[in-house]
């Protein structure tokens, strides 16, 4: 999986560099209105993979949306450069949220299939980035022209419908092995000899000064998940993570100042001192799997 992702940032790299070098060496020839929608189409789709091939890679939220997004901005803004002030502003604009959608989309990726996912989106970006260099060159070259005429809806609707059909194949057959999947199934077979079933347990360590309580990560969530504290008395948890997944990677306990803590495979020590009464949430850093601790 690695090594597809290197090639598709090649080819997003190349692509886009090549597109927006087109545009600056045919910036004169270029009409503004049809320049102004080139940068936003360049700015957008480079910010949409790069962000989606860097979510898949990292799997970490905040730093994969803020890569992105420096990533979409610069693009934009390369591609809106030689056109003008507004396609600068607009440019600039799309490729920051073409950013945000592909972090977002990469991080989620990794929990699906990302190998077949990022194929067909990757295939889609050449298809839409080669649009973009055929049509400069068709605009600033009175001797190279395309008659899209020729090129007949129906088969590009018949073509969609046999890689869709492919596509629903792949995912569905015994055939092919999906990366994503052998990959699970090892993590999975993995932490089942480490851990243990994920179920609602409690822990009361409210009649301890300084109480010591040791939670573990499990394949559903955390155990035990209910932790019962006194108030005002220290508290120190010590977090087992016996495997490498990116949605317990960060823990979060916001109302005690517990934010994107980071959780290495083996054991880290987190300490907070319950200065209220209440109920109050901790969870995963993408909000997936949640425990309470109850302070009296």
């Amino acid at each position: 999986m690695t090594y597809f992702l290197i090639i598709s940032a090649i080819i997003v790299a190349a692509t886009t560099g090549y597109s927006i070098y087109l545009l600056n060496k045919n910036k004169g020839q270029l009409a503004k209105t049809p320049g102004l929608m080139i940068s936003i189409a360049i700015s957008t789709m480079a910010g949409l993979l790069s962000g989606t091939i860097t979510g898949i890679l990292s799997g970490e939220m905040f730093l994969v949306v803020g890569i992105s997004m420096i990533i979409g901005f610069m693009v934009g803004f390369l591609a809106g450069h030689p056109i003008g002030l507004l396609a600068i502003v607009m440019s600039s604009m799309f490729g920051l949220l073409g950013g945000i959608m592909g972090a977002i989309l990469g991080v989620l990726l990794i929990f699906i299939n990302p190998i077949i996912l990022l194929g067909i989106l990757l295939g889609l970006f050449i298809v839409i980035i080669g649009l973009v260099i055929l049509f400069i060159l068709a605009d600033t070259n009175q001797k190279f022209s395309v008659q899209t005429e020729e090129l007949s809806p129906f088969a590009i609707i018949a073509g969609g419908v046999v890689f869709a059909s492919l596509f629903l194949f792949l995912y569905s057959s015994n055939w092919v092995e999906i990366p994503v999947k052998t990959e699970a199934a090892q993590a999975e077979a993995s932490q089942t000899k480490t851990t243990q079933p994920a179920a609602k347990t409690e822990i009361d360590v409210t009649d301890q000064a300084t109480p010591k309580v040791k939670i573990l990560v499990t394949d559903g969530g955390y155990s035990p998940n209910v932790i019962r504290v006194k108030k005002g008395a220290p508290v120190e948890l010590e977090i087992q993570n016996p495997g490498d997944n990116s949605c317990f990677s960060k823990f979060n306990m916001p109302d005690f100042n517990i934010n994107n803590a980071d959780l290495k495979i083996g054991t880290t020590t987190l300490t907070f001192t319950p200065d209220k009464t209440g109920e109050y949430t901790f969870s995963c850093g993408m909000n997936m799997f949640k425990g309470t601790v109850i302070v009296e």
